[in-house]
């Protein structure tokens, strides 16, 4: 194995003390971006202007018939910083890069099987060519129309439609809008403070016991790596250069390779909601009410980070695409899990039961076939280890040399294997997607002998590519080339929801005289129920949750991935308890399942070339929860300009335990499902007591 790959095992190097990568972050200031002193904190000062216009109207058409309407219009103009601290993801002519022109000129490469390697680097947005005052483009497109129409129908009270309406006691409300997103400054100010030049990462990737730093293919393994606590305290780390020129490229013409980087996407814009609403509102009598309704919402433009360095993966050579040519050997070898052992023939290496692919056969350098029945078994030979682990970043990553043996024979087309990122560039961009349906209804009862209380029950359906606080760093989609492969349930997802709160104000003793007075009277209870369905959970994949579509290195970024389970045989949302089995840890364990093994045993790696869609944020579903809250409190009449009231406020009235989610990472089969540890809080009390006069 080798250190911070997938194939490694990382309790094995935890514990041996193995530096997988060693890092430090140097800030520098100036056109020239000058070396800061090392500790040396960066800060920017960063002007965003926003400007809001709308107007509204309603116009009554009929007695029965109201219709409201307006427009809004939203301008979020992008950060501008006082000193032009701001860093740009440039192409080799000084222009931004666009992540989805990137991407998009990657697979047609590809697709012809040809390499893609542009030169790319960073720049001070005041050295970008054209010299452009902000760091993506402004969007002014932020026109937000709404329309509604409520009415109120008026039929003959002995009529069949009179009777369900209630004569007119019924309104019946449609509507649509159109919401633009705020993008959040944390994203805004940071990200291109954080673009490698300002703040430059340095990293040594797999250092040795000789203090040198190798790379994402360099053959490091237990006896030459260099240990904390045996080869010293301090792990080796590269240097910084003491300035950058302007651009900056990595990796080219002598420079150093740069670590992860990250970017705003020239195309950055807020996202777009579409919502409609219909609801039917039927008042029953004088205190009672009754609603019914549906909300739909489509999201697009939603904020989504990308990392652009990915395997393109639909590289095609002897007819055959490289993902079909994946999909087969983990087919032939039981998805990895049972990988023959290579046996020598005259001299020949070969593997039982694996064919030939046209992709490997005609994509290899001979020199790495040398001694192979073919290609394709020198691959799988090779590489076994990232094949069993479902690591296609990694695998491909080795055989990426740039035309030179061993490896492909074709040109570098990933920036880590080309020397100038060791990792990737996480692109802050505008692409995904989602969608959000529900039905709901709604009971209200409004001073009915002391009584309101509310209650509502929603069942809804939250599908999308995922939605992502604008704080996030170091993830990327499963699939940055088809975002598609990663639409699911979004962690949100509950598919019901039921909620009631009450107040109880007794309707006797409202005087308080007298001694029985102020004992009865004057009280209030407010109990306060939640509960819902469980919430889908990611099902953690062995290779560190992020390469087997090759989509990132499961170090400096990360995705969504999904074990994908064979069966859903044994699959529950309860507490077991007493389980025992490999996957239960110790004997006795609170479970999710009450056969964890079995489930666990269902479950398989996603695989390239096989899986189009991976389940969104997670296939499997956590636990189920409620909640009661009360609140009680006691008015008392002292005289008539003197009171006082005490109050006492209970969460979690009923101490009801509710387990965390458990975890289902099928990289820790001990741990597979287990529930231990509390997810709410104990039951707490709140006192507390007030004098009016």
């Amino acid at each position: 194995g080798v250190p911070g790959s997938s194939s490694f095992s990382r309790d094995y190097a935890a514990v041996l003390g193995i530096v997988s990568v060693s890092q430090q972050a140097f800030t520098r200031t100036g056109n020239n971006l000058a070396l800061n002193p090392p500790l040396t904190p960066a800060f920017d000062q960063s002007t965003i202007p926003f400007y809001n216009l709308y107007a509204s109207d309603s116009w009554r058409l009929k007695p029965s018939i109201t219709l409201s309407y307006g427009l809004g219009w939203t301008v979020e103009m992008p950060p501008t910083e006082k000193n032009g601290k701001q860093v740009e993801f440039v192409d080799a002519n000084n222009k931004p890069v666009s992540a989805e022109a990137y991407l998009n000129a990657k697979s047609a490469a590809a697709l012809n099987g040809q390499a893609y390697d542009p030169i790319v680097g960073f720049s001070l947005i005041g050295n970008v060519a054209g010299h452009p005052k902000y760091p993506y483009n402004p969007y002014y497109g932020s026109f937000s129309p709404r329309v509604s129409l409520a009415w109120n129908p008026h039929f003959d009270s002995e009529s069949l439609l009179g009777k369900i309406t209630g004569g007119d006691r019924t309104v019946v409300r449609g509507g649509y809008g159109r919401i633009f997103g705020r993008l959040n400054g944390v994203d805004l100010v940071l990200v291109p403070l954080l673009g490698t030049g300002l703040i430059e990462p340095v990293q040594c990737v797999r250092p040795t016991i000789t203090g040198a730093c190798g790379s994402s293919k360099s053959a490091v393994d237990a006896n030459n790596a260099f240990r904390i606590g045996v080869d010293g305290k301090t792990a080796p780390l590269g240097t910084a250069a003491p300035t950058l020129p302007q651009p900056f490229f990595p990796g080219v013409a002598g420079n150093q390779e740069a670590g992860a980087g990250e970017a705003l996407d020239p195309n950055f814009r807020p996202n777009v909601v579409d919502s409609f609403t219909l609801s039917i509102q039927r008042q029953l009598n004088n205190r009672m009410m009754l609603e019914i309704g549906y909300i739909g919402r489509k999201i697009t433009h939603e904020y989504l980070p990308v990392n652009v360095n990915v395997v393109p993966y639909m590289f095609t050579k002897g007819g055959q695409r490289f993902d079909n040519a994946y999909a087969a050997i983990e087919k032939a070898t039981g998805f990895g899990n049972n990988i023959p052992a290579t046996t020598v023939v005259n001299g020949v290496k070969t593997i039982a039961g694996v064919q030939a692919q046209p992709f490997f056969e005609a994509a290899m350098n001979p020199a790495f076939c040398k001694g192979y029945a073919n290609c394709t078994t020198a691959v799988l030979d090779q590489e076994g280890s990232n094949f069993a682990a479902q690591d296609v970043w990694h695998l491909w990553s080795d055989l990426d040399n740039g035309g030179t043996a061993p490896g492909f024979n074709f040109g570098h087309t990933m920036l880590n294997t080309a020397g100038q990122l060791s990792s990737g560039v996480g692109m802050n961009a505008s692409v995904g997607y989602g969608n959000y349906n529900a039905g709901y209804v709604s009971f209200r009862i409004n001073g009915w002998k002391g009584i309101t209380f509310q209650n509502n029950f929603t069942w809804s359906k939250a599908l999308g590519t995922g939605a992502f606080v604008q704080a996030t760093s170091q993830y990327t989609p499963d699939d940055p080339f088809d975002l598609h492969r990663m639409y699911g349930l979004q962690g949100f997802d509950r598919k019901f929801v039921y909620n009631a709160f009450a107040v109880y104000e007794p309707p006797f003793f409202h005087s308080q005289k007298g001694i029985v007075g102020h004992l009865l009277g004057g009280w209030n209870i407010a109990p306060v129920f939640q509960t819902g369905s469980a919430a889908p959970i990611e099902s953690f994949t062995i290779n560190g949750g992020g390469a087997a579509f090759g989509e990132g290195d499961s170090i400096n970024f990360f995705s969504n991935e999904n074990a994908i389970p064979t069966s859903f045989a044994g699959v529950g949302n309860s507490a077991n308890y007493g389980v025992t089995g490999q996957s239960a840890g110790t004997s006795g364990k609170v479970n999710i399942f009450k056969n964890p093994d079995m489930v666990y045993n269902n479950m398989r790696q996603p695989i390239l070339g096989l899986d189009a869609n991976d389940g969104g944020v997670g296939i499997l579903r956590g636990l189920p929860f409620w909640n009661l809250d009360l609140s009680i409190r006691k008015n008392v009449h002292v005289t008539e300009r003197f009171s006082m009231e005490g109050q006492i406020m209970f969460v979690n009235v009923l101490n009801h335990m509710q387990f965390a989610e458990p975890s289902f990472d099928t990289s820790s089969p001990g741990s597979f499902g287990v529930l231990d540890t509390q997810g709410n809080n104990p039951r707490a009390m709140e006192f507390g007591l007030r004098f009016r006069f």
